[in-house]
C-alpha cells in the first residue's frame, strides 16, 4: 500500500488535517474487526519543518516529522488553508515556499490529493496545467481565470488525473479520505467507514450548493449580465439583447464569457434564472406555478428539467433540504 503523508501548512484547518487522519483510522479499526487480510493505512502528518504548524485558529498543531522526499507512488494529502477572504488566488500567490516543495514532491514521483484552496496552490505550482481539476463552486472563476489550462470540471466534486486529486470545498476532506479509502483498500471498507461516521457517500453536484448570495466575487461581465437578466424578470431576455445592452456583438459576448466561464451566454441566463427559483424556495417555498412565472417559464415540464440541470434535484426535495421550516 502507499504510504500517505499529510501535509499540515501554516493557517491550515486543523480539523481537515486531524478529520482526514482519524478516517484513516477508522477504517484500520473496522478492517481489523472485520479480518481483512489485507496492509492497513499508516498516515504520517507532516510539516515543511519539523516542528508544530500554527492553524487557521491559532491552535498549535504537532507534526510527526519533516515532509521527506517522495517515492514513486506515495501520497501527499495536502488540505486546505482558511484565508482572510475569498481571494483564493491571491492567498497562494505568498505560498512560494509550499508551491515549490509540491513540485518536488511531484517531480520525484509523488502523488498530490489537494483539497479547497489547496487546489489554488497545486494551481500555482503548476502541476494542473492540461489536467483535469475541480474547485469550490464559488471559486470556480477565479481558478478560471487564473490558470486558464486547466480543464476546469465545473459540476464535479472530485477529479483525479494522472496521480493529482482536488476535492472542492472547504469540509471536502471527509469525501476526500472516503475516496482515497477505496482508492487504496476497497469500496466496501469506504463504504462501511461511511456508514459508521454517518457521512454521505455520494455528494451531489455543485450545482446544488450554488447560490447568488454568497456570489459576490462574480467577474465584471458576470456580475452586469445578471444585473440585465433580473431587472428583464420575468420577461426573459434573449441572448442578443442582453450582448445590446452590454455594447457587444452575441459573439464577442460568448468569446469574453468563456475567458473567464466554461458557460455560454444562454447557460449563464439560465443558472441566473435558477438562481432566482433557488432564492424563493429557499424563503418562501414558492410552489412551482410561482416559481415558472417569476423566472419566465411557460413550460413545466422544461422549468423542471433546468431545474434539475440546475441542483441536481426536484424542486420538492430543494425544498425539503433547503426550505423554510413547515
Amino acid at each position: 500500500m502507499q504510504q500517505l503523508y499529510i501535509l499540515a501548512l501554516p493557517g491550515c484547518v486543523g480539523s481537515a488535517v486531524l478529520g482526514i487522519s482519524e478516517l484513516f483510522h477508522l477504517a484500520n479499526r473496522i478492517s481489523q474487526e472485520r479480518g481483512d487480510a489485507g496492509a492497513r493505512f499508516s498516515p504520517v502528518i507532516v510539516g515543511l519543518a519539523a516542528e508544530p504548524v500554527t492553524t487557521d485558529g491559532g491552535m498549535a498543531l504537532p507534526v510527526e516529522r519533516k515532509m521527506p522526499v517522495a517515492k514513486k507512488g506515495d501520497m501527499l494529502i495536502v488540505p486546505g488553508c482558511m484565508t482572510r477572504n475569498l481571494d483564493l488566488t491571491a492567498a497562494v500567490k505568498s505560498r512560494e515556499t509550499e508551491a515549490a516543495a509540491l513540485r518536488r514532491w511531484a517531480s520525484a514521483g509523488g502523488a498530490v490529493a489537494a483539497q479547497c484552496s489547496a487546489v489554488f496552490l497545486l494551481a500555482e505550482a503548476g502541476l494542473l496545467q492540461g489536467r483535469k481539476a475541480t474547485a469550490t463552486w464559488w471559486a470556480q472563476a477565479q481558478l478560471k481565470e487564473s490558470y486558464p489550462d486547466i480543464d476546469l470540471r465545473a459540476e464535479e466534486t472530485l477529479t483525479e488525473d494522472n496521480g493529482f486529486i482536488c476535492a472542492a470545498g472547504p469540509y471536502s476532506h471527509l469525501d476526500l479520505g472516503l475516496y482515497l479509502i477505496e482508492k487504496f483498500s476497497a469500496r466496501s471498507l469506504a463504504s462501511l467507514v461511511a456508514k459508521f461516521a454517518m457521512i454521505e457517500r455520494v455528494p451531489p453536484t455543485q450545482s446544488a450548493f450554488r447560490t447568488m448570495e454568497l456570489m459576490k466575487a462574480k467577474p465584471p461581465l458576470e456580475k452586469r449580465i445578471e444585473r440585465i437578466v433580473l431587472q428583464c424578470l420575468p420577461d426573459l431576455p434573449a441572448v442578443g439583447d442582453v450582448a445590446t445592452e452590454l455594447g457587444l456583438t452575441p459573439r464577442t459576448l460568448q468569446r469574453r464569457l468563456a475567458e473567464t466561464t466554461n458557460m455560454s451566454p444562454k447557460a449563464l441566463i439560465n443558472q441566473i434564472r435558477m438562481g432566482v427559483a433557488k432564492q424563493l424556495i429557499e424563503t418562501t417555498a414558492a410552489p412551482v406555478p410561482d416559481l415558472m412565472l417569476a423566472t419566465g417559464f411557460a413550460d413545466e415540464s422544461a422549468f423542471r428539467k433546468q431545474f434539475a440541470k440546475a441542483s441536481g434535484m426536484t424542486p420538492k426535495q430543494y425544498a425539503d433540504r433547503y426550505g423554510p421550516p413547515i
